[in-house]
């Protein structure tokens, strides 16, 4: 039993203690060594704009989205390109040989003739497609043709001609709407491509602030751990002193021990979190790895203070429908199926087409020695190789109908024959430049005009095209009202979370300057014998949790901020980023 001198001595130690406690801990306790100084490279201090930056540079998901819509822009390109003129040419020679039946082919003692001819053939025409369902073509096509039978005419005959030739669609794929189908589809996807980049920029910006913020919050929990750990090992040594001056059983040094060491594993913890954070920081922002980067820690220079927000909540549900990219991509997938569907109903009609054609033929001719071979046919001179018998041609009308300019009957050779009212004079040359002059004066016009109507039976194949646009209509107009439905949700819950933030920061900061004047209060009682070790210990997690659960509110309160301006499709003009 502890006499009543003791009793004095006791409580003069524990009135004396806050004054003496460091000298009393330097006489009895080894002098505390100095905190030691973190080895390893230097901190690489970062902004949240810096990481910002960074992601929008080098991420990887950004980097692949963007190529999308240059890739459907040529899409839109290719499907344009069906309303591209065309140009063509063509040129042919043909050489041929074959034998003769023709009676003003016969050769020496009867034998066969080999007829030669020689062909040449030269096309150029222009083709072109309209976007209201009609086409046209022109071709202008030049042929010489040269033979060397006594029945050509012409040894050389220059033939031209040119065609034009109107199509146009009057029932089935009639109009601007039909046949630009596939350039709208293309160009919906192309606007959705931007979209889908657009989400992709926003979603990598909340997630780099995310990354950003809990990073901000690990080191902030880091440092809690470390003053949680600071202040068990301050009563830890409160307690020392007391059980050497008798005022404390021995048990209530094991008791801080332990609870130190149990703070020690939240430091390493909260050390290992921080890791965690960076590594996750560093992902999202693809952080090069060369330069030691990724082994550099990273210092967050920006705090997560508290920035008033009200809120609106019909002016953000507005907003929301007309800037976010997932409503826009709804919205383009469903003018895609109107058009898909209009497409397939202009194809339940029947076929009726309009053909119009107008052509323009030209003929010239080098008439070579073709006089000398029809006066040798029409004179009876045996000059056929078959002496004492008539020539061919005699008694046929030919030789009849040919009358020499110098009055004899039959014509010699060397002299002009009149056919009709064509004159031929021995040795006369034409060309392509001959027949053109036809096309030109318009001398051999033709034309025509048809219609064709085609009826399908049955059109089964018109008809499930039809009816499964009508159904991808309807399946796109329910996607689009659950896109809005989901993003009615998300704006509501981010301005819910806003406005509860407040109020947990509110609570939170409250709570922190409680529970500290609990902990000072019940650190008083204990120097002063009126608590226990457990009791302290006690105090300090409740202010310790206090601490992470502000900490945990105000990151939360700023994650929630950005939520709000994501689900609204807003987040760029927040950050001030220029998505392009």
């Amino acid at each position: 039993m502890m006499t009543p001198s003791k009793y004095a001595l006791v409580l003069a130690i524990g009135l004396a203690w806050p004054a003496t406690r460091a000298g009393a801990a330097a006489q009895e306790q080894p002098p505390t060594p100095p905190p030691v100084e973190e080895t390893g490279p230097p901190p690489v201090s970062l902004s949240l704009a810096d990481a910002i930056q960074m992601s929008l540079k080098n991420n990887l998901d950004i980097k692949i989205a963007k190529v999308t819509p240059q890739i459907r822009e040529q899409d839109e390109a290719f499907q344009e390109a069906a309303f591209d003129p065309n140009l063509g040419f063509s040129a042919t020679y043909q050489d041929n040989s074959r034998p003769s039946s023709n009676v003003f082919d016969v050769g020496a003692q009867g034998t066969l003739v080999s007829i030669d001819s020689k062909v040449q053939n030269y096309q150029a025409g222009i083709s072109d497609r309209f976007r209201y369902g009609a086409s046209y073509s022109a071709n202008l096509d030049l042929t010489s043709f040269t033979s060397n039978s006594a029945n050509a005419v012409f040894p050389t005959t220059y033939q031209a001609s040119l065609d034009f030739v109107y199509n146009q669609s009057l029932l089935r794929n009639r109009g601007r709407e039909v046949n630009e189908t596939q350039i709208v589809i293309a160009q919906n996807n192309q606007a959705i491509g931007k979209s889908q980049f657009r989400q992709q920029v926003l979603d990598t910006l909340k997630a780099t602030e995310d990354a950003y913020w809990e990073l901000v919050f690990a080191r902030q929990n880091l440092d809690v751990s470390k003053e949680a750990l600071g202040l068990a090992g301050e009563l830890l040594k409160l307690n020392k002193i007391k059980v050497q001056v008798g005022t404390l059983p021995p048990i209530e040094i094991t008791q801080a021990d332990a609870e130190v060491a149990s703070r020690e594993q939240g430091v390493i913890v909260a050390e290992n979190a921080v890791s965690d954070a960076e590594d996750n920081l560093r992902r999202v922002m693809n952080m090069p790895k060369d330069g030691g980067s990724w082994d550099k820690p990273i210092a967050p220079s920006d705090e997560p203070l508290y920035v008033e927000r009200p809120v609106d909540l019909p002016r953000e549900l507005e907003t929301a429908v007309s800037h976010r990219p997932d409503l826009e991509q709804a919205r383009l997938n469903t003018k895609t199926s109107d058009s898909r569907l209009a497409f397939d109903r202009n194809q339940l009609k029947w076929d009726l087409g309009l053909r119009a054609t107008y052509t323009l033929a030209g003929l010239a001719g080098d008439s070579g020695d073709f006089l000398t071979r029809v006066a040798t046919a029409c004179a009876d001179d045996g000059v056929d190789g078959i002496p004492a018998t008539g020539d061919p041609g005699e008694g046929d009308g030919i030789c009849e109908g040919a009358q020499p300019a110098t009055g004899s009957n039959p014509a010699g050779p060397g002299e002009t024959l009149t056919f009709g009212n064509l004159l031929l004079a021995q040795g006369a040359d034409q060309g392509f430049a001959d027949a053109l002059k036809n096309i030109t004066g318009g001398d051999f016009p033709s034309w025509s005009v048809s219609l064709f109507l085609g009826i399908p039976l049955g059109n089964r194949s018109a008809e499930a095209s039809y009816s499964g646009s009508r159904l991808a209509k309807e399946q796109s107009e329910i996607r689009y009202e659950n896109a809005l439905l989901n993003a009615e949700v998300q704006v509501r819950t981010a301005a819910r979370a806003i406005v509860t933030g407040k109020k947990r920061i509110d609570a939170a900061e409250k709570n922190v300057e409680l529970q500290r004047k609990k902990v000072e209060a019940e650190q008083k009682k204990f120097e002063n014998g009126m608590s226990t070790s457990f009791q302290v210990l006690t105090f300090q997690n409740d202010l310790i949790t206090a601490l992470g659960t502000k900490n945990r509110a105000l990151v939360d309160y700023r994650k929630a901020l950005s939520a709000l301006e994501q689900a609204k499709g807003t987040l760029d003009d927040y950050l001030k980023v220029n998505v392009q």
